[in-house]
């Protein structure tokens, strides 16, 4: 099954309002990123926990991704990188103390800026086989941080850092052995974005590594297609769901609270649908 997600700071700035709304508007599970209780992510305590804790009972929704800005930093600045492997250890320990513990709990990341990150949607990418070695210098004590938490690094595809596409994605996964704890958080429209066509092109790199899925509208604010291209959304989510995929699919970058949720609504008959094909 694929259940409906949505990142709760896009939401309301007050966190508890956020979880009202998006399980009202009938998301099963939060993205956690920012605004929580004036903290982000990799700023609340454990006090902070347990009020997540006890909100998300409160409404009935699951924490079903940590969406952590790690890999979101500069591979030539030592000590920001250095920092950002202290940041995934604590986004492990918030991964099982905000988990259901049902399944590898599930952690948003980057594998670092690309030079001109400005250009994020640029279809011109950076040559990844340049900064391969520095991809792969930080993200490998990372994985095994992953592995011995029995959590998985879900890699973003995300234009502004090395890897923008599906077919970058794998070629990391290759050069880290693709062990089980690193996949995808495939952002599909951020692929396209990037010039790759997501399927068949971009999937065919990644078919049997997904761990997580963004939803995002194209410019007519609609999820009918990804991005500008024919594929449309509930083309991709049955293709995935008839390979197996059984996870989130999340809410995301709508402009606005009200499109954040009415994007949410959009998703659910989508994903009925798919669910009971």
């Amino acid at each position: 099954m694929i259940q409906p997600c949505i990142f709760s700071d896009e939401v309301s700035s007050e966190f508890e309002e956020a979880v009202r709304l998006s399980a009202e508007a009938g998301a099963r599970g939060l993205e956690l990123r920012n605004r929580m209780f004036g903290r982000s992510i990799t700023q609340i305590d454990d006090d902070d926990v347990a009020r997540i804790r006890e909100i998300c009972r409160r409404y009935g929704v699951a924490v079903a991704v940590i969406g952590s800005p790690v890999g979101k930093c500069a591979m030539d600045r030592p000590e920001e990188l250095a920092q950002h492997h202290v940041h995934f250890r604590r986004m492990t320990e918030l991964a099982h103390a905000l988990g259901s513990g049902e399944a590898p709990a599930l952690i948003r990341a980057f594998a670092l800026w690309r030079p001109e990150r400005d250009r994020a949607t640029d279809h011109i990418r950076p040559d990844l086989e340049e900064f391969l070695p520095q991809v792969r210098a930080f993200l490998e004590p990372l994985i095994a941080m992953a592995e011995q938490a029995g959590v998985r690094y879900c890699l973003e595809t995300e234009g502004a850092t090395l890897v923008g596409t599906c077919a970058e994605a794998s070629r990391v996964m290759d050069v880290l052995g693709r062990p089980a704890a690193l996949g995808l958080a495939w952002d599909v429209n951020n692929g396209a974005w990037c010039g790759e066509n997501p399927y068949p092109d971009g999937y065919r790199h990644i078919r049997d590594r997904v761990y997580h899925v963004h939803v995002k509208p194209n410019q007519a604010g609609s999820l009918a297609t990804v991005a500008e291209t024919p594929l449309t959304y509930e083309q991709l989510l049955s293709t995935l769901r008839e390979d197996g995929f059984q996870g989130w699919a999340s809410i995301e970058h709508w402009g606005t609270p009200e499109a954040m949720l009415g994007g949410l609504r959009e998703l659910l008959p989508v994903l009925d649908r798919v669910n009971s094909a």
